[in-house]
């Protein structure tokens, strides 16, 4: 039974009681004309008594209730305020969290170390350059002391600086010394600037000297773009010296994560079964917040591509095939997995899927292989072969970034690709550029005619997918549907117990 409020509660026991008021009081008044022998006289005045209790009680009444909507309307008033107050903090935190991620982007992607540090000279932010100078993981670094990063020598020697820094003033000054070596200037700035009591300040080291300001060439220079690219995406220092050895130890111990971004299903015929695209990260870039896939490029340049899918293919099928066995999926799931150039091209890539799939007693009807459009023209006929090989056994295809080149389905022919999917530039442009959106829908009347699905990418608001549902797209993917997680979370949202669990307890 619902509570009233107190001052409700309040309110109603006034009513009440001004009530029984007035019925005491006619009953009083009824007595007394009894004993008065029924005079006109008493009767008049008693009767004139009465009816001014009653026109008392009803103005307190009324009053009542008009307070009583007036504090209603009041709450009414404070809620409405509390929600947008609610919805300008969530937009704020939002768009805080944006920009605070662009920032440590733009943060990592510059060459020179930055640290920025509180009063109490505690580390709140810092780069991937500042983490490989102080030879320490990042996560070493966060709410240390800048001495514990830098060293007590170095930091002795720019202690003053930032002690003029915590008073508002800019300073720099040499540094050397530090655990990556090198000379540096040291300029130490106050944040906010122009603030007398500054909260914080950026020590931003730039190099001073010239020895390794100049830049290498050739191999040497590729091999040391690897190593940074390779400790810029872990956050490790002490073990990437070879990048090809490293990568290769990180899939021998299993130091990748699959994470599962779903799909919408636009049209209600298709929504029976739960798509999602498979996604390969490195631990390390999780747990350092680190943007995704810098791994990939050094892996293509070492040849270890179709090694990565390999891995992203056996895990795939080892971890559902481990889920079904302790849950019985809700509904049918369709995997999507990228696939490289190299494994795309190789035939011993295709054994290995069908060995796969035929030890493991798993339905190829639940994997679906993602080759990129600019990788279909050069090795055709590989391709080809490779969806000969798979589609037997129930596997499915898709184009993936379909319009990133030239959108033209002639280089597909001969091909029996399931799926299209749209290219991200063109789906965040169709609703600004009409020609965007008459590609689409010429896409969309295609792939229809072909028996091909089609597949929409970088779906980021509820306008863009109303359009692409008004346009006949059968699939949509996004930030604006779902964000890559775990893929445990996906097992776990789409679980049952399994029947034989469920009879064995």
């Amino acid at each position: 039974m619902m509570r009233l409020p107190p001052f409700l509660r309040h309110r109603a026991f006034g009513v009440v009681a001004s009530v029984a008021a007035v019925l005491a009081l006619g009953a009083l008044l009824t007595a007394t004309i009894y004993w008065t022998l029924f005079d006109p006289k008493w009767i008049a005045f008693l009767g004139g008594v009465l009816f001014a209790a009653m026109l008392a009680a009803a103005s307190r009444a009324s009053t009542i209730e008009w307070r009583l909507l007036r504090r209603t309307r009041q709450v009414e008033q404070l809620r409405a305020k509390l929600a947008r107050e609610q919805q300008r903090a969530r937009a704020a935190s939002e768009a805080f969290q944006a920009v605070d991620a662009r920032m440590r982007l733009l943060g990592d992607a510059l060459p020179c170390p930055i640290f920025f540090v509180d009063r109490d000279v505690r580390c709140h932010f810092h780069n991937t350059a500042a983490a490989i100078e102080a030879r320490r993981a990042r996560t070493a670094i966060d709410s240390q002391s800048l001495a514990e990063s830098i060293g007590m020598d170095p930091y002795a020697a720019l202690a003053p600086s930032l002690s003029e820094a915590f008073r508002g003033r800019e300073t720099a000054q040499a540094l050397a010394g530090l655990p990556g070596g090198g000379s540096f200037e040291a300029h130490c700035v106050p944040f906010p600037r122009n603030d007398p009591n500054p909260t914080g300040a950026f020590v931003i080291l730039s190099r001073s000297d010239p020895v390794a300001a100049v830049p290498s060439s050739g191999l040497a220079d590729d091999h040391a773009n690897d190593l940074a690219l390779l400790r810029a995406s872990t956050g490790r220092i002490e073990d990437w010296d070879e990048p090809r050895a490293k990568l290769a130890r990180a899939l021998q111990e299993n130091q990748f994560l699959l994470l599962a971004q779903p799909l919408a299903a636009l049209k209600p015929a298709d929504a029976g079964t739960q798509c999602c695209e498979i996604l390969l990260r490195l631990k390390e870039e999780e747990d350092n917040l680190l943007p995704p896939g810098s791994f990939f490029p050094v892996a293509e340049r070492y040849g270890m591509m179709e090694e990565l899918d390999r891995w992203v293919v056996r895990e795939l099928i080892s971890r559902c095939h481990e889920h079904r066995r302790m849950h019985e999926p809700a509904q049918p799931m369709l995997y999507c997995v990228n696939l490289s150039r190299a494994a795309a091209s190789s035939h011993a890539f295709a054994r290995f899927v069908q060995t796969q799939l035929i030890e493991r007693s798993f339905d190829g009807g639940a994997l679906c292989f993602e080759i990129a459009e600019n990788d279909i023209a050069p090795c055709h006929a590989e391709v080809a072969r490779l969806i000969s090989m798979l589609k037997p056994l129930g596997c499915r295809f898709t184009v993936d970034a379909f319009g990133s080149v030239n959108g033209a389905f002639s280089a597909l022919k001969g091909l029996a690709f399931d799926f299209i999917k749209i290219d991200g530039v063109v789906i965040q442009n169709m609703r600004r550029h009409p020609a965007d959106l008459a590609k689409v829908r010429a896409i969309v009347t295609v792939c229809r005619q072909a028996g091909m699905r089609t597949i929409a990418e970088f779906v980021e608001d509820p306008e863009t997918l109303a359009a692409l549902r008004a346009a006949g797209v059968d699939y949509a993917q996004g930030f604006g549907i779902a964000h890559p997680a775990p893929l445990s979370d996906l097992f776990r949202d789409n679980a049952q117990p399994s029947p034989a669990l469920a009879a064995a307890a």
